[in-house]
């Protein structure tokens, strides 16, 4: 079957049968992918690369290194990784065809070329992890500060709440679509616009608040209450500071403070605005989204005890204290912002 795909590309064959089959079918699942991120309100890819579009690119490096990074064996065309403290593995099979790791020598190489990267972030699978630390060895033999430039993340399976995994052979496996439909029809609004607002918000959240590298335990409702460390109640959170902004007689003393004086209700909230940054930087640096999530909601903890004991309208010192809340809402919808999680003023 490889082998025919293949020869539909080199011969540009899109008439025959099979051809016609296959063309239509990359189509479906590209038209797809475009729907999924619109549905998701996530910028689409710049490119695809298919993997007609690197083969070339990718044999052509395995040639380049053939008798000194790649050997024969067997007929094929292997790298030995055990020099390196890896394994083996076939680059061109005994067929004379590409396997996986040629293919993902030339989308590397391709994507330098179209982006000229610093660095470039691929995620997969946990079960990846020894094949890219091969495919880098390799890498590293013919271009070693290329192969600096590139970082492999990974991820365990989703779960259900309930500890259940996700599998075919059982046939309790959902799709993301499937998944946005679950969650969509869990979530009450007065509004479409605010239920998928609040669907993507759970949604995102509960995957995002989690470390990147474990399984991932999903759960329906948890995922949509407002009660606990969950996407809605952060955005709820954000839309109850923009109520409290917005009931203000003299929006001007919401203003931000030049040289303000903290009572010791207040220092606690202050504390944990002034992390912000130094999270987001974290966050950053260690490419782990879950430190960002932890943040808000623990800003979001910390706010509600300052807001029980502090009287914010019509006190003395309403103006320090309206700032406070616009810094606080500023900072939530920043930080959900990062998250790529809409923060609605109303819910």
């Amino acid at each position: 079957y490889n082998s025919a795909v293949y020869q539909f590309h080199q011969q540009d064959d899109h008439t025959s049968p099979l051809a016609q089959i296959y063309w239509q079918c990359r189509d479906w699942s590209y038209a797809y992918f475009k729907r999924f991120y619109a549905a998701i309100q996530v910028k689409p890819f710049d490119k695809f690369y298919p993997e007609s579009s690197v083969i070339a690119r990718g044999q052509s490096i395995v040639k380049a290194h053939h008798g000194t990074v790649f050997v024969d064996s067997d007929g094929a065309v292997v790298f030995r990784g055990e020099a390196v403290g890896q394994h083996t593995r076939v680059f061109i099979t005994s067929a004379g065809l590409p396997t996986y790791e040629t293919k993902d020598l030339g989308v590397i190489l391709t994507e330098v070329d179209d982006f000229a990267y610093d660095r470039r972030i691929i995620m997969t699978g946990n079960d990846q992890v020894d094949y890219m630390r091969v495919v880098f060895a390799a890498l590293k033999q013919i271009d070693e500060p290329l192969a600096a430039k590139q970082v492999h993340l990974t991820n365990g399976t989703v779960r259900f709440g309930d500890g259940r995994k996700m599998s075919s052979r059982l046939g309790n496996v959902l799709t993301a679509n499937q998944v946005l439909e679950a969650v969509g029809q869990a979530v009450e609004a007065p509004t479409e616009q605010l239920k998928r607002d609040i669907t993507l918000g759970a949604i995102k959240y509960a995957f995002l608040k989690q470390r990147l590298g474990g399984d991932i335990a999903f759960d329906i409702e948890e995922s949509v209450s407002l009660q606990g460390n969950s996407g809605p109640y952060l955005q709820y959170a954000h839309a109850r500071a923009c109520s409290i902004l917005g009931k203000a007689a003299d929006k001007s003393t919401a203003r931000p403070l030049s040289k303000p004086t903290f009572e010791a209700g207040e220092r606690s909230l202050v504390r944990q605005l002034g992390q912000f940054q130094a999270v987001v930087d974290q966050s950053i640096a260690e490419l782990s989204p879950h430190l960002i999530c932890t943040y808000l909601y623990e800003l979001a903890q910390v706010f509600n005890r300052f807001y029980e004991k502090n009287r914010v309208l019509d006190d003395p010192r309403q103006a320090v204290r309206l700032a406070l809340v616009q810094l606080y809402a500023q900072t939530l919808r920043t930080g959900l912002e990062l998250l790529n999680i809409p923060a609605p003023r109303h819910i």
